[in-house]
């Protein structure tokens, strides 16, 4: 049997855009509803423009930051990286918002609209999971997330009846794309990257996932699409 055709013994999964669903357009409804230039609060707050505008598509807080995959350079990836508190990046943000915005920054709007914001879950992809689960499969979460949503962001579904690894870029200090982080996850399931399936809404966290050897799959706007395309890569690639 083939490197290729070895048999696929566990399935990693994103959180943001792949479990719960992005939040983005949310954020661009806001940004209107404020009068902000279009596009101009992503830029602020996550340095990546518009998702219509973000040519590798998926969450526009996620993927590279460059041609370097391992490089941290906006405020947000460091935040994902435990390198800032999320108190002194919402003071940076403050204090750009005038350049970027055209105005100070509606921080108590902007408050009151994240604490009313629900995380949307994808109810199919976590049944997915749980069958997957049931099925012998091994399973981990791979999120480029921040320390202070940890509490908000495993409230949302069962993460840990599901998953038994977990590895949350802003505890280990490596964020996706970088190849460390997937060798990390590898590494705490025991399991090499190519009996390994990747999921990521994300091209550039895809395209590096791929790069060690994973199956990937680009998540897209349609879950049952996504699991369809899962389930025939495991029937393709059965285990004994």
């Amino acid at each position: 049997m083939g490197k290729s055709a070895r048999p696929v013994e566990a399935v990693i999964f994103d959180f943001g855009g792949v479990i719960s669903v992005s939040f983005s357009r949310d954020l661009a409804r806001f940004e209107a509803d404020l009068g902000y230039p279009p596009g101009a609060l992503l830029a602020l707050l996550f340095g990546e423009g518009t998702l219509a505008g973000n040519p590798r598509g998926g969450d526009p807080t996620d993927g590279a930051a460059g041609a370097d995959t391992s490089a941290v350079t906006h405020d947000w990836h460091r935040l994902e990286v435990g390198e800032l508190t999320l108190h002194d990046y919402l003071l940076d943000v403050i204090d750009r918002a005038p350049e970027v915005l055209g105005e100070p920054i509606g921080m108590d709007a902007y408050a009151r609209f994240v604490a009313e914001m629900p995380i949307g879950v994808h109810w199919p992809v976590v049944h997915a999971v749980r069958d997957l689960q049931a099925r012998g499969y091994t399973l981990a979460l791979l999120t480029n997330n921040v320390r202070e949503f940890g509490d908000t962001w495993r409230d949302t579904f069962p993460v840990d009846e599901l998953f038994p690894v977990v590895v949350d870029s802003s505890a280990v200090g490596l964020r996706k794309p970088d190849p460390r982080i997937y060798e990390l996850t590898c590494a705490r399931i025991g399991l090499a990257p190519e009996v390994c399936v990747f999921i990521d809404d994300n091209l550039d966290n895809v395209e590096a996932a791929r790069a060690l050897g994973m199956e990937a799959i680009r998540f897209g706007d349609d879950p049952w699409a996504v699991l369809a395309e899962l389930e025939a890569i495991l029937t393709r690639r059965p285990r004994t």
